[in-house]
């Protein structure tokens, strides 16, 4: 199975604020689009991660995949 999360940055613009033009809404959506950065996300993915797993008991400790050589 496979879990996706998508936005419609046009649609979404367009349900938070009606009252913009197409033309407004087009400048808007290409200019978030084009400027967003994706760290935050990732970064809250991380969080949820293992805030999840911490509170079902999940060990991630040495499940990263990165070796340290001491």
């Amino acid at each position: 199975m496979t879990y996706n999360l998508t936005v419609d940055v046009k649609q979404s613009i367009e349900t938070f604020y009606p009252g913009l033009t197409s033309e407004q809404v087009e400048f808007l959506s290409k200019t978030i689009f084009d400027n967003w950065d994706y760290s935050d996300t990732y970064t809250e993915l991380l969080e949820n991660i293992r805030s999840y797993a911490t509170f079902n008991k999940i060990d991630l400790e040495g499940k990263d995949g990165v070796e340290t050589s001491e």
